[in-house]
């Protein structure tokens, strides 16, 4: 009748008094036979405790799995299937020669037995040790389908290959693998023993969901990529990033229909992986759980396509047709967890829902509307200076074909630059995004602001920068795609740290500056010329004062952020005013090459004469009037000189022989 200590196995009733809650322990699960103890009750799981070797035995038979995995691709690859006529023996032997094909298809078949001894032990294993039910069935499910797997393998061979038994044979074996996968995670220590770290829900679809979707897009994908391997419709399509010459092929023939379709689905999972990467690599996300296996993805359906494409400009060589097989189980596994991880997740988020009237954390919710995200993606490519990067790449090209004018062309070179130079601006706001948390002018920007995770923005960054480079490399040319990567690399890697070292760094930063028209150049030749030199010194010299005009505006700023630019080690001696004047008329005689190497007429000659002498101009008051009124006129000049230079240019240029 008194108050007692509350029991875990008692009926416990709470009221409420002046001091608070009492527990009351009325009727005990002895003297109330309706309910049932929690360890006698039907629904209660099974008590699940972490086992280390159990775990990195199923690791190890993943592993050993990729092995077979990368052996059955090579057969195919090297087209080996029939280099041993008969089975289970090879030419009547355990062990014949192992000389040509016989290399590849034997030592296929004595992996496949050793990784189904492995999984013989697994299914005993789990069957004697699991107490999750499940667990033991999908072990002993995993050893039915690699007997099976072995059967047919060797009736594809018996038969000669037959497409269905082929296919099916390379379908299983992808099946085992996610299964024996799966019971790797399972097995984990982040699996059976910590505690799932809650989900908050972003959006109407669960995140689970679409990882759910993209798996099966991914297993379908697979399907259809050992279709075409089987039937020979790899080389279909010859060309990539295009599909005969065009976006959309004439599907006149089964194997193009095959080979489209298959570039089809490609598409549509990334596009799938890259929503679900922007929503779980995002502020108040569980990063922990989910932002390694998301970035995982995205890296491996980016490389997929990348060695899809290799497959077809190498016209199947063995090996990025063998690693097209491999990374495919790999991206497959790769969502699997970001799936089952993200449904874990959600599942606790459910369990802790919050009771009514509760204060939501606004810290937890969605980071934004949909199109204030975008804008913030949008700000991290700094779109002015990305045109200003477009406009002297399209010059380039202009100025450098020879004969025909290839519009096709320049549009991928225009969209591969594009993305490269907006990730290169990603980046760049990535590694200085605790300087400009320092500075007025950047403060606002979507990561110091706190509007974008730094590993979104990162992972947006790289994907875009590898699929411009992927664009240039394979639609445009070799040169174009190293300028791209030359340049990426040299913004990114050295001008970025040096800005808090040295002065030096303005002039090692207009390397990276001068290179989009040489791009441009080389999109339209194929090499480097002379005329793409002219331009690049044009560029290279403009961006000096233009860039010191801006440190001088802005010094104060800088010096908060930490930057050693020329104004902020020389506040007061005039180096950088003399720096700019300096640079503004040696600007002047370089801007005049192009007439002197033919590639543009007088009237280009007459209108850069008069163009620099105007900068020069604008540069001279800087040396007797050092204020910020000064610098901005000549940053405001040199805004016009380049657009209306270019402009000259592209009005006054010789046709190229």
């Amino acid at each position: 009748g008194g108050t007692s200590e509350c029991q875990p196995d008692s009926v416990i009733h709470v009221q409420r008094t002046g001091a608070g809650l009492t527990c009351r322990s009325q009727v005990t699960y002895k003297t109330a036979p309706t309910r049932m103890r929690p360890e006698t009750s039907s629904t209660a799981r099974p008590a699940v405790s972490y086992d280390a070797w159990r775990h990195r035995y199923t690791l190890g038979v993943t592993g050993a799995l990729v092995a077979l995995l990368t052996a059955g691709g090579l057969v195919t690859s090297t087209g080996s299937g029939l280099a041993v006529p008969d089975w289970p023996l090879s030419f009547g032997q355990f062990f014949p020669p192992m000389v040509g094909g016989v290399l590849f298809e034997h030592g296929h078949r004595l992996i496949a037995a050793a990784v189904g001894l492995l999984i013989v032990i697994l299914g005993a294993w789990y069957w004697a040790r699991e107490p999750r039910t499940w667990a033991r069935r999908l072990a002993l499910l995993a050893l039915f389908a690699v007997v099976v797997q072995g059967i047919l393998g060797g009736v594809t061979v018996l038969l000669r290959l037959p497409t269905a038994v082929s296919v099916a044979h390379a379908c299983l074996a992808q099946a085992v693998f996610a299964a024996v996968g799966f019971l790797a995670l399972a097995t984990s220590r982040r699996f059976v023993a910590d505690r799932p770290e809650p989900l908050v829900r972003d959006g109407k679809v669960p995140t689970w969901s679409l990882g759910a979707l993209a798996c099966g897009l991914i297993y379908a994908q697979l399907v259809l990529g050992a279709v075409v391997r089987h039937t020979g419709a790899g080389l279909a399509i010859r060309d990539f990033p295009l599909a005969l010459g065009r976006i959309i092929p004439p599907l006149q023939s089964a194997p193009v229909s095959l080979h489209f379709a298959h570039r089809v689905v490609a598409v549509a999972i990334l596009l799938i992986v890259a929503w679900i990467a922007t929503r779980v690599m995002k502020p108040g996300v569980a990063w922990r759980d989910l932002g390694a296996p998301a970035a995982t993805a995205v890296a491996l359906v980016l490389l997929q396509i990348g060695l899809g494409g290799a497959a077809v400009l190498t016209r199947l060589a063995v090996l990025p047709a063998t690693l097209h097989v491999v990374n495919g189980a790999l991206l497959l596994a790769a969502c699997g967890v970001l799936t089952v991880r993200a449904w874990r997740g959600d599942r606790a988020a459910r369990q802790e829902a919050p009771v009514a009237g509760a204060v939501p954390d606004p810290a937890a919710g969605s980071a934004g509307s949909i199109g204030a995200r975008l804008g913030d993606y949008l700000a991290l490519t700094k779109p002015r200076v990305t045109f200003m990067v477009l406009v002297t790449t399209a010059a380039g090209f202009y100025l450098g074909t020879r004969g025909p004018f290839d519009a096709g062309r320049l549009v991928l070179t225009l969209i591969g630059t594009l993305l490269v130079a907006a990730g290169t601006s990603a980046l760049n706001q990535y590694a200085e995004r605790e300087a400009d948390s320092r500075m007025l002018r950047t403060r606002d920007r979507p990561l110091p602001a706190g509007r974008l995770a730094p590993s979104a923005a990162l992972l947006f960054a790289v994907v875009i920068s590898i699929v411009g480079l992927g664009i240039l490399a394979t639609g445009v040319n070799a040169v174009s795609a190293i300028l791209a990567g030359l340049t990426l690399v040299l913004y990114i890697v050295v001008y970025t740290p040096l800005k808090r070292m040295t002065p030096l760094s303005t002039l090692i930063g207009a390397v990276p500056g001068a290179l989009p028209p040489l791009i441009g150049w080389a999109a339209a030749q194929g090499s480097i010329a002379p005329g793409g030199l002219a331009l690049f010194a044009i560029l290279f010299i403009w961006q000096l004062p233009h860039s010191l005009a801006i440190a001088r505006i802005y010094r104060e700023d800088y010096a908060r952020g930490g930057f050693r630019l020329l104004p902020v080690t020389h506040p007061d001696g005039g180096m950088t005013e003399r720096q700019i004047l300096l640079h503004a008329v040696a600007l002047l005689p370089v801007s005049l090459t192009p007439t002197i190497l033919g590639i543009a007429g007088p009237v280009y000659f007459a209108g850069a004469l008069v163009l620099g002498l105007g900068l020069a101009a604008s540069a001279v008051p800087v040396l007797f009037d050092r204020s910020t009124r000064a610098a901005r006129r000549v940053l405001l000049v040199s805004v016009v000189y380049l657009p209306v230079l270019l402009g000259l240019l592209a009005f006054d240029r010789n046709i190229l022989p």
